[in-house]
């Protein structure tokens, strides 16, 4: 997609500047979990780009040793955070220091006691392996962990726990905590689940999504990461971490802030200011009150149209609106399905003979004893369509359908009764303007 369509439409956008990055905190030797301690020293390097990983940072100066440097997620100017960079003469990896190190910070507990005798497993972490590049931290990674007792969960002997669990088997409540607070980054509730037999107990989020509670237990029971399984010793999982702060533009009315008199066009915007969730943003209104609008890459025939198929009770031609682009909320990602804006439509009919219907809202197809069609295609874009999103309503619709493809980036849609209708949950005869709003997911990377 080319999402710059002339030399004057607008972007928002930052340009690599030369800079020179600064080596944090050297440590002469060692890099293990008592490596607390080092003195800082600063070494400088022109770069002509912001490094996003310590690989980059190696290749700006080779023989950089192991320590603390300062990377930019995505390599954003705005998005800036401290990573311990290791084995800098190997294969880099990055950890990201946790400032909080007091007892009852950054800790995760299998507590012991009836179906697991021992004594209570407890890890505490210094610091966390974290991809750069996803944001994702490896919750297995103990390197710069310390953990104290041992406790039987039949057959396995437990030594350790991974970051992010609370658990245990009768013998009380499992607890941990995760303390973010003094670095960039915030975790989502919904990444923490109960599992295990029996299992009961909470991830109680505070301090604006940086610390998190953790309390688990059951017959065997835990908290943890949604999915996990038995989560001790060295069977962890990815826990996603977003960045926060920064001034990208989460919307086009943040677009005129920083831009007065900035055009309606192209922009790229952040979901939540994240920059990891990019997208491009067509803002109508500019001048009055922006929209945000999502440009459809796929508008050939056969994309990204809804159609009402004339025929039985519903007589006339068949009524076709085709999208070029959706208007698109950017905090809920709620697309407005009724909003034709950046639509066409051919076709007219009688709706059981009664009401008129010259379009068709988003994502709908209908037909009353004929088949109506739609489709949606999101390729080109950063988003999908959840599985539950769409459902089927009206009278004898029992034999609409619908089908996923392409990593739930394309909706084919089938609406057939009598009046019968195939489009988002809550639907109720979408045509005209009446639509429901169509939840999107920030899944895939926009190419």
């Amino acid at each position: 997609m080319n999402h710059l369509k002339s030399a004057a439409v607008p972007r928002f956008s930052r340009r690599a500047k030369t800079l020179t990055w600064s080596l944090l905190a050297l440590a002469a030797a060692g890099c293990g979990a008592s490596d607390t301690s080092s003195t800082p020293a600063t070494n400088t390097q022109a770069l002509t780009a912001l490094p996003a990983s310590c690989l980059d940072i190696r290749t700006a100066q080779p023989g950089a040793p192991d320590g603390s440097y300062v990377l930019y997620v995505a390599g954003d100017v705005t998005a800036s955070w401290t990573a311990y960079c290791r084995d800098m003469a190997g294969t880099p990896k990055e950890y990201l220091a946790l400032p909080h190190k007091e007892p009852g910070s950054n800790f995760s507990q299998y507590t012991a006691g009836d179906a697991s005798p021992g004594t209570d497993v407890r890890t505490s972490y210094l610091q966390l392996r974290i991809d750069p590049a996803t944001l994702r931290v490896d919750t297995a990674d103990q390197t710069f962990a310390t953990s104290t007792g041992q406790l039987t969960h039949s057959p396995d002997t437990v030594t350790s726990m991974p970051y992010g669990v609370a658990m245990a088997c009768g013998g009380g409540q499992g607890v941990g905590n995760i303390d973010l607070r003094s670095t960039p980054f915030t975790v989502d509730a919904e990444s923490f689940g109960v599992g295990g037999a029996s299992a009961s107990g909470a991830a109680v989020i505070r301090e604006d999504g940086q610390v998190v509670d953790l309390s688990g237990g059951g017959f065997c029971g835990w908290v943890g990461l949604v999915g996990s399984f038995n989560p001790y010793n060295q069977q962890g999982g990815t826990l996603q971490l977003h960045y926060r702060g920064g001034d990208r533009p989460a919307t086009c009315q943040d677009l005129r802030a920083a831009r007065p008199g900035a055009p309606d066009g192209e922009y790229a915007l952040f979901v939540n200011k994240d920059p990891l969730k990019r997208w491009t943003a067509w803002c109508k209104d500019m001048a009055g009150t922006p929209k945000e609008y999502l440009p459809l890459v796929h508008t050939e025939d056969g994309a990204n149209y809804s159609q009402y198929t004339a025929g039985g009770n519903s007589p006339g031609t068949d009524v076709r609106t085709r999208y070029t682009r959706v208007r698109l909320n950017p905090v809920t990602l709620r697309v407005d399905t009724g909003d034709q804006t950046f639509a066409t439509s051919t076709g007219a009919l009688k709706h059981v003979n009664k009401e008129p219907v010259t379009a068709m809202t988003y994502a709908a197809a209908m037909g009353c004893s004929r088949t109506g069609l739609a489709n949606v295609d999101l390729r080109g874009t950063p988003f999908s369509v959840p599985t539950g999103a769409i459902g089927r309503a009206g009278p004898s619709s029992e034999s609409s359908w619908w089908a996923f493809s392409a990593n739930n980036q394309v909706v084919e849609m089938r609406g057939y009764g009598g009046c019968g209708w195939v489009g988002p949950q809550g639907s109720y005869n979408p045509f005209n303007q009446n639509g429901a709003l169509l939840p999107l997911a920030y899944t895939v990377p926009q190419p």
